[in-house]
């Protein structure tokens, strides 16, 4: 994840000097439905996976140049339910975060356009029935990275992300940690 940041971060800065152009008033607010077909939760004993989930939320977007732009959104993860395992409930985010987003440089088609975007905040954890086997969670980093399209007012994207939580295992007693690995296919509606 450390070497995709990395990668982003200079794609940003090469993009920003080669593509250079005048500063745009532009600026979008996005709302978003998406399904989440594959979900893994890494624990500190093994992996679960969890049952198909679904997620909305929105984002606001401020471009400063034709290609970036910079904003900051929310999501709800609804709770979902771990798949073919022994642990009971259910865990639900609520990731806030800041992203950037870089479009494809065409001038003149602000309406229809490619983009990648990446989104880091703080998620919190809500859960349901777990008090047998976890107690004491709480959330923690949130990060994501994306790519998508833009068309007219539709906008379609399909983000990898992942939510750190920390926790408290009841069966042993010790501290422990997670992190809930999701890929998210979105739809979603653009005002500009």
């Amino acid at each position: 994840m450390h070497k995709f940041l990395a990668a982003l971060s200079a794609l940003v800065l090469v993009t920003s000097v080669v593509f250079a152009v005048q500063p745009v008033e532009e600026q979008e607010f996005i709302l978003k439905l998406g399904i989440q077909p594959q979900s893994s939760i890494n624990f500190s004993g093994g992996k679960e996976t969890a049952n198909i989930g679904v997620a909305g939320g929105f984002e606001y977007y401020k471009y400063f140049t034709n290609i970036i732009a910079a904003g900051a959104g929310a999501l709800y993860e609804l709770p979902r339910e771990f798949k073919d395992s022994i642990k009971t409930g259910s865990l639900s985010y609520l990731p806030i975060f800041v992203g950037v987003k870089l479009r494809t440089p065409v001038q003149g088609l602000s309406r229809n356009y490619g983009f990648a975007a990446a989104r880091i905040g703080y998620s919190s954890l809500i859960t349901n029935g777990v008090s047998d086997w976890m107690k004491s969670a709480t959330g923690g980093l949130y990060y994501a990275g994306g790519l998508g399209l833009s068309l007219d007012w539709f906008v379609f994207e399909a983000v990898y992300s992942g939510n750190n939580i920390s926790y408290k295992n009841v069966i042993n007693g010790k501290n422990e940690t997670a992190t809930t690995s999701t890929i998210t296919i979105f739809a979603g509606v653009k005002f500009e």
